[in-house]
């Protein structure tokens, strides 16, 4: 059971293992995705197609016609990785082994749905996959096996994603061999040392100038590829796609262009250089291709809308 980019290695694992074949894929609806808007399948799903597996999809209306057919199948184990539902009692007591979770944080830290942005955010440097037991707690079973990865300076979220996917897809692999000979059991977590992450939306990619600026660094490589990091420039909404973090300039307000060549914006500590930058409607540029299509001034603010 599995939705995104992140659930595909955990599939294409099962089915090279050549000792679990998947009885059946279960994936959410098709929607509409890309600049053009068509109804496609899920990364998991349209994986699944390819490799010619049996696949259902799994909303809140359907959840207990798939439920139905699952048993039908008697699966040994259920596999969840990114699958964006909840699961009640009737499946979770279903399989013999029970239904194990790939999740990207070292559990008990940043449990909930966004544990890849927060651990950037975070500034953690070091993070991991672990797998888990799922009980009917959000992220609360006992924890099988965990494995750390460093998390770099320059690592977006889109990076570390395909970084732990991979990861989580050899955890996963190590888990189930050792639920099936019964090498394995389960560690209970304790309490979480931090807070349950939320799913991350639009609005959380805005930038606040009066942050200092490593906090902002963070948040444009979290947000990174989505729903990405933006500000507005000369009243048009900008992406910032890359930035480092910059000396602080002495009675500069928070926003405001401090230097143009490198391009430098005040924080409400240090200062952002800004590397890449995407103007809405517009391709990824260098600020020198930004600045010669639009012209700003030192003392010119970002992040004024209007």
């Amino acid at each position: 059971m599995g939705s995104p980019d992140f659930a595909v290695p955990s599939l294409d694992a099962l089915h090279a293992s050549g000792r679990y074949s998947p009885l059946l894929v279960v994936s959410q609806p098709d929607r509409p995705r890309g600049r053009g808007r068509q109804t496609a399948p899920t990364a998991v799903r349209a994986r699944a197609l390819e490799l010619g597996l049996p696949t259902d999809v799994m909303t809140k209306e359907t959840y207990s016609d798939v439920v139905a057919r699952i048993g039908q199948i008697e699966p040994d184990v259920v596999i969840v990785v990114a699958f964006g539902v909840i699961l009640r009692a009737d499946l979770l007591e279903m399989p013999r082994l029970g239904c194990v979770n790939v999740h990207a944080s070292l559990l008990p830290k940043h449990r909930g749905v966004s544990p890849i942005q927060a651990a950037i955010l975070a500034g953690d440097t070091v993070t991991g996959c672990a797998t888990m037991h799922i009980d009917e707690g959000i992220d609360t079973g006992d924890v099988y096996l965990v494995e750390e990865t460093e998390l770099l300076p320059t690592d977006t979220a889109g990076f570390l994603s395909d970084r732990l996917s991979r990861l989580g897809a050899h955890l996963l692999i190590r888990t189930i061999d050792g639920l099936v000979d019964g090498t394995l059991s389960g560690t209970p977590q304790g309490e979480t040392p931090t807070p349950y992450t939320k799913k991350v939306r639009k609005k959380h990619g805005l930038i606040d100038w009066s942050s200092d600026a490593s906090t902002i660094e963070r948040r444009i490589r979290a947000m990174t590829p989505w729903p990405s990091a933006y500000t507005f420039a000369g009243g048009r909404r900008v992406i910032i796609s890359e930035a480092a973090v910059a000396p602080a300039t002495d009675n500069a307000r928070h926003g405001g262009v401090v230097s143009l060549t490198p391009l430098r914006v005040a924080c409400g500590s240090g200062s952002l250089e800004i590397l890449r930058m995407k103007p809405e409607g517009g391709k990824s540029m260098s600020p020198a291709a930004f600045l010669a299509g639009n012209p700003l001034e030192i003392g010119a603010r970002f992040g004024v809308s209007d």
